[in-house]
């Protein structure tokens, strides 16, 4: 059963939310709250300092970016929230020119579970 704050809740959140997925930038700069979506993205990789602009260099191999577009939706398939994400097209980067090592973006579970197996053992302390 739907109660009326969570049913005004839904119809709120509805208003500000886009269900229709964007294929291309030129789609979403159509839709203000894709455009939100997207401003919220730069401003996590500016609040993190993941992110410098840099001049171009002559000859430099440059990487490209992407953006993704998702609907985030809950449990009964109704749209929660629009999830902007911009993505590097690392595939154009080229061995011991651009890089020399590559790592992981995301911790995989057994290396998490692992970590804090051996933090337990030998009573260390996580931050």
């Amino acid at each position: 059963m739907v109660t009326r704050k969570k049913l005004a809740n839904e119809i709120a959140n509805a208003c500000y939310l886009s269900s229709v997925e964007p294929k291309s930038v030129k789609d979403a700069f159509k839709d203000e709250n894709w455009i939100s979506s997207m401003q919220d993205e730069l401003q996590k990789f500016e609040r993190n300092e993941v992110w410098t602009l840099v001049p171009r260099l002559l000859g430099a191999n440059i990487i490209g970016t992407k953006w993704i577009f998702r609907n985030k939706t809950d449990e009964v398939g109704n749209v929660v929230r629009n999830k902007a994400r911009l993505v590097s097209q690392g595939y154009t980067q080229i061995e011991g020119v651009d890089f020399e090592q590559t790592f992981a973006q995301v911790a995989r579970l057994e290396s998490i579970r692992l970590l804090l197996a051996m933090a337990c053992f030998m009573k260390f302390k996580l931050y």
